[in-house]
């Protein structure tokens, strides 16, 4: 019996090792500490996983700040160089990704941020103008990823990343830095279910 259950727990182990290594090979990206259940959530939103699991209401919700930009304009400054190459990484980062909608406010540097992977897709840019008062711009944004079914890359700023997070019922995060440029949000929507959220990084540091 106790060799039994040894038996057991190894094939579970190996399984989860597996589906961890299945998951980020599918995302092109670094995930740490993925636990079965987030596992299976993201493999059912980019259609991996067996028909049985998949639910017409389960989506990934992307969302980044804007990749670095220039010194000038101060009130709508483009991409910088270092930040065109980000942008282009979001190619390699979602390249396994299936996206309906990409998300930018009326800022030059969310727009380009997008430019790169949106010629890549052939998808269009939706722009969800961030006016005051804020909540606002948050709740056009909570409506437009609603208004579309599939997955959904938004490009926003360090004030309104977090805030797009916890109205999308993802938890509350930590303030974005300054220079902090790298951090992408995996938020999955499901049907009936809580939100749950894991955060990584893509481009270079």
């Amino acid at each position: 019996m106790a060799a039994g259950r040894s038996l057991s727990h190894f094939r579970f182990h190996v399984f989860t090792r597996m589906l961890k290594r299945t998951t980020e090979h599918y995302m092109g990206i670094n995930i740490k500490r993925l636990s079965l259940l987030t596992g299976l959530i993201i493999l059912t939103c980019l259609g991996l996983a067996p028909i049985s699991q998949a639910h017409a209401e389960n989506r990934l919700i992307i969302l980044v700040r804007h990749a670095e930009k220039a010194d000038t304009p101060a009130n709508d400054p483009q991409l910088s160089p270092k930040g065109e190459m980000r942008a282009t990484s979001l190619i390699t980062a979602l390249s396994r990704t299936p996206l309906s909608q990409l998300i930018a406010t009326q800022y030059l540097r969310t727009q380009q941020t997008l430019t790169p992977i949106a010629e890549a897709r052939h998808l269009p840019v939706t722009i969800v103008e961030a006016a005051k008062p804020i909540e606002e711009h948050i709740q056009q944004i909570v409506e437009q990823v609603h208004a579309v079914q599939g997955n959904t890359l938004i490009v926003g700023h360090s004030n309104t990343v977090p805030l797009i997070i916890k109205a999308l019922g993802g938890p509350e995060i930590q303030a974005i830095g300054e220079e902090d440029y790298s951090q992408l949000f995996l938020l999955s929507l499901n049907d009936g279910q809580p939100a749950s959220l894991i955060a990584t990084r893509y481009g270079q540091e």
